[in-house]
């Protein structure tokens, strides 16, 4: 496993830059997988992670199936069965939608081994009800990739279900069929070389000796297991294996070799306990690391799109500026042309505005764009736009009017700004405006522009506070 790890980690840069994306895929399950039973947690969970990120990219579903399934065995190992099992039941219900039947054998049996482990988890340090509950959620999964690997007719994935779903009635009491189940697994995995499943079907008979009251046998299949185990299998089955012989060697009267199983039980429960505690810790700092990061890039965009606004929004009068209008033209324009809607341009200027800052002072000057801001924001619909251009000069768009609806939201604006309760601002101001109106076609901002200002140059020369249409 160590091997695979290093070479596949070896290959990655190279795969990403020129192997086809599943082909990546499937390299960093494996990687995620060894890692896992390595105790290698870190890369475990980054390999996990880039896998599912990929998978979800291609849309393809049988390999984000197969990839949330990485992601759960991952949980699984470093002690967290309850994540493990949500994120199973996530790769089961993907499964069921990608059209393939090998992905949803695998999440039911990978969910059946999850479930089996939370039991031997939970077996001496919970309520019984806790851990057979965790077996009664496992049965129906273990019946479904029965039947599923029965429909294959192929000899491995058939042993591999028989010896979780036997494994589940073992512990659930219902002996008769799982001692069937067993037997036929233990058979197939001798006769096909299925060491690996040979191996895990040996111990789940040795815990079936046990229950039958015959610990001999149950003693020597234990022992054979324990002879055929490698350093590189996994620490979680191998404290399974000396659990089952302690018991055994108790129940035979040997003290010793009972209190021998008992340390390795010990000294195998401290280490998966402390690489456990290593993968949570570099969980933790993964999560809390990927927190503050998204929550640094939320910032940041919050950022440019306050500085985006602030770059649209006039500061003083709070309405859209040149930018706004420039950014807001296109759109209108394209919803003017495609519904073939009229549309009125109108330039907005208050009178004598230099002789309301020469006598009243720029504060009040200010006062009053400010309150001339209030009031034609009041005076207009959603969708219509104001901009001040600059000075005391603004830009009315009025998409969806026509030359009479145009004429009257100008004249209504002119009238409310003769009307305003000027002398609130400061004793003896009165503040009127002057509108130069127009309407498309044609659809071209500078020329729409350019007749609005003329016509607003012809009531200013008029006489000023009057609309004229142009």
């Amino acid at each position: 496993m160590l091997a695979t790890v290093e070479l596949g980690l070896e290959l990655l840069p190279l795969m990403r830059a020129t192997a086809p994306r599943t082909e990546v895929i499937d390299t960093l399950r494996m990687v995620s997988l060894c890692a896992s039973d390595l105790a290698h947690f870190e890369v475990a969970l980054a390999s996990a992670q880039e896998a599912n990120r990929l998978a979800e990219e291609s849309g393809d579903q049988a390999r984000l199936s197969m990839a949330t399934n990485v992601l759960a065995c991952f949980f699984e190992r470093i002690g967290d069965p309850w994540h493990a099992e949500r994120l199973m039941l996530e790769a089961l219900a993907i499964a069921r939608g990608c059209g393939q039947a090998h992905p949803p054998f695998v999440a039911l049996n990978n969910l059946c081994g999850v479930l089996v482990g939370a039991f031997y988890m939970l077996r001496d340090s919970a309520p019984v009800a806790e851990s057979q509950a965790a077996l009664e959620r496992a049965l129906p999964y273990g019946r479904e990739a029965m039947a599923l690997a029965l429909q294959t007719a192929d000899d491995f994935f058939t042993t591999f279900v028989q010896s979780n779903l036997g494994e589940i009635l073992l512990h659930l009491g219902q002996i008769k069929e799982a001692e069937e189940l067993l037997t036929l697994a233990s058979d197939t995995a001798r006769g096909q070389g299925f060491e690996a499943i040979g191996w895990r079907v040996g111990f789940a008979l040795g815990e079936l000796r046990l229950r039958q009251q015959r610990p001999a046998d149950a003693h020597h299949l234990l022992h054979t297991v324990l002879a055929a185990a490698t350093p590189a299998d996994p620490r979680a089955i191998l404290l399974r294996v000396h659990h089952a012989l302690w018991r055994a060697a108790r129940a035979l009267g040997r003290p010793d070799e009972a209190l021998l199983h008992l340390e390795h039980c010990l000294k195998l429960e401290r280490e998966r306990s402390l690489n456990q505690l290593r993968g949570q810790s570099q969980l933790f700092i993964t999560r809390v690391e990927g927190e503050r990061v998204r929550l640094e890039v939320k910032r940041e965009r919050q950022r440019a799109v306050e500085l985006e606004a602030d770059a649209r929004r006039d500061q003083l009068t709070g309405l859209g500026n040149r930018r706004e209008l420039e950014l807001r033209w296109p759109e209108l324009l394209q919803h003017a042309r495609a519904a073939a809607t009229p549309l009125a341009v109108a330039m907005i200027d208050l009178d004598a505005f230099k002789a309301v800052n020469d006598r009243f002072g720029h504060a009040v000057g200010d006062a009053v764009l400010v309150a001339l801001a209030h009031i034609l924001r009041a005076n207009i619909r959603a969708d219509d736009l104001v901009a001040r251009m600059g000075g005391e000069e603004f830009l009315l768009v009025l998409p969806d009017a026509g030359p009479r609806r145009a004429l009257e939201v100008c004249e209504r604006l002119r009238q409310r700004v003769a009307s305003h309760g000027w002398e609130l601002v400061s004793p003896g101001l009165q503040v009127t405006l002057s509108v130069g109106l127009t309407n498309a076609p044609p659809l071209d901002l500078k020329l729409l522009m350019q007749r609005a200002d003329d016509a607003l140059y012809e009531a200013k020369r008029s006489g000023r506070n009057r609309v004229v249409v142009r």
